[in-house]
């Protein structure tokens, strides 16, 4: 997971500033593709809130020698393992609501418009960007 972040932030520079807009209107970014940590990239590259970033059961390890090198120091990054969680929506409800994170990030099986419509809302009170990996 997150393997190729060198490659990745490379090839993000381009796309900066779109993913900057989209971001800062956006709290919530969902996508479809679990390979495509562009949009994550650009945020945590540019981001300058400084409260904890959280991985809610990733499918792997985040790389923190390249959180290192972006400027993110790894005691501000949180993992729970997936084992560790039993329900992924209702740990990301509660933290989105918690105000103690700049950004989280999740891998959820699905995202239905109600639900993205209350993270939206949850995303919005704490200033919380989120990130959701779904399967297609």
């Amino acid at each position: 997971m997150l393997s190729n972040y060198m490659q990745a932030k490379n090839e993000i520079n381009s796309a900066d500033n779109e993913s900057q807009q989209l971001s800062r209107k956006n709290y919530l970014n969902v996508s479809y593709n679990l390979a495509n940590y562009h949009a994550l990239l650009a945020h945590m590259n540019n981001d300058q809130d400084q409260r904890w970033i959280l991985f809610i059961a990733p499918p792997g390890k985040p790389n923190f020698s390249f959180l290192q090198r972006s400027g993110i120091h790894k005691s501000r990054v949180l993992t729970l393992d997936a084992h560790k969680v039993k329900d992924s929506l209702t740990l990301l409800k509660s933290t989105l609501q918690s105000n103690n994170y700049s950004t989280v990030i999740t891998w959820l099986s699905e995202i239905d418009k109600t639900l993205q419509r209350e993270l939206q809302d949850y995303c919005k009170a704490s200033s919380t960007n989120c990130f959701v990996y779904c399967k297609q």
